[in-house]
């Protein structure tokens, strides 16, 4: 029998699971763009969490220096 509790707590689950696995993914790209960027890089992964993360985000890609040797 199908059961509509533990679909809907799988699905939540799943979207947690998700979300999360973007959330670690964005930060490990942030930080590895800022050092090749001559930034520290658990800086600036540091900001983008803590600061309203999608408006933080998108400002670095906006305002972020050239890389370094370009």
């Amino acid at each position: 029998m199908f059961n509509v509790d533990v679909a809907i707590g799988l699905t939540i689950a799943g979207v947690v699971i998700a979300f999360l696995g973007l959330l670690v993914w964005s930060l490990v790209w942030v930080y590895r763009d800022a050092e090749e960027r001559g930034k520290p890089g658990w800086a600036v992964s540091l900001a983008v969490l803590v600061l309203k993360r999608p408006v933080s985000l998108l400002l670095w890609i906006a305002f972020r220096p050239e890389r370094l040797g370009h």
